[in-house]
């Protein structure tokens, strides 16, 4: 059975001493029911794992920094939005460009004549000769 390695004591520091019931989640201390801190999930409920003094902290250290660096880069994009929007905003609107001279359109052939709708259509049959005449009325 382990004991409480956590350091106790103003002047004089000692190992605690007391029967370890958990160990530190981080470091792996042994810990005493007395600094086992329990942890929580992020709706409120104990998780069933402890951590020790030093390493909680340590953790809450670790969160308010990455939450500030967080905050820093997210007010740096917007200041760089900002900046563009702005250069955008004071920049003259770009010169229009004469409109080049179209060369003239190749001319077209005029299209092909379709068929009258009075004249019946020719089918070559598979022989070759048609089986269809176009009569003309």
């Amino acid at each position: 059975m382990d004991t409480c390695t956590v350091e106790v004591g103003l002047l004089r520091k000692k190992p605690c001493g007391h029967a370890a019931v958990a160990r530190c989640l981080n470091c792996e201390q042994p810990l005493c029911v007395e600094h086992a801190l329990a942890q929580h999930s992020d709706s409120g409920q104990k998780t069933g794992k402890f951590m020790c003094k030093d390493c909680q902290a340590a953790e809450k250290d670790y969160a308010k920094s990455m939450a500030a660096v967080a905050k820093t880069q997210k007010a740096r994009k917007l200041a760089e939005i900002d900046k563009n929007l702005r250069e955008q905003a004071a920049a003259p609107p770009p010169a229009k460009k004469p409109a080049a001279a179209k060369p003239p359109a190749p001319e077209q052939a005029p299209p092909a004549e379709a068929p009258k709708p009075s004249e019946a259509l020719e089918f070559p049959s598979k022989d070759g000769s048609s089986g269809y005449t176009a009569k003309k009325d």
